[in-house]
């Protein structure tokens, strides 16, 4: 087998796994977009998020919120000082 010919046969098997891949992907996110839309359809058991994990996402952000406004006023406080 010659260098082109070895080259084409590369080329073609790339394009393959380009396209399974596509494929795959497409499928994945096909599953992603199928299972939000069942965690938002209360008549899905277990395909909501439990309640303890919901509580620890709300405290996550609360956190953050109080985090982001404790720099603001820090960094009021050194805009006022400066």
């Amino acid at each position: 087998m010659g260098h082109q010919e070895r080259a084409d046969e590369l080329e073609r098997d790339a394009d393959k796994m380009e396209h399974e891949s596509e494929r795959v992907e497409g499928g994945i996110e096909e599953v992603q977009r199928d299972w939000e839309s069942k965690e938002e359809d209360q008549q899905i058991p277990g395909a909501q998020p439990d309640q303890v994990e919901k509580l620890e996402q709300e405290i996550e952000e609360h956190d953050r919120q109080e985090e982001e406004a404790r720099q603001e006023a820090e960094d009021d406080q050194e805009e006022e000082e400066g």
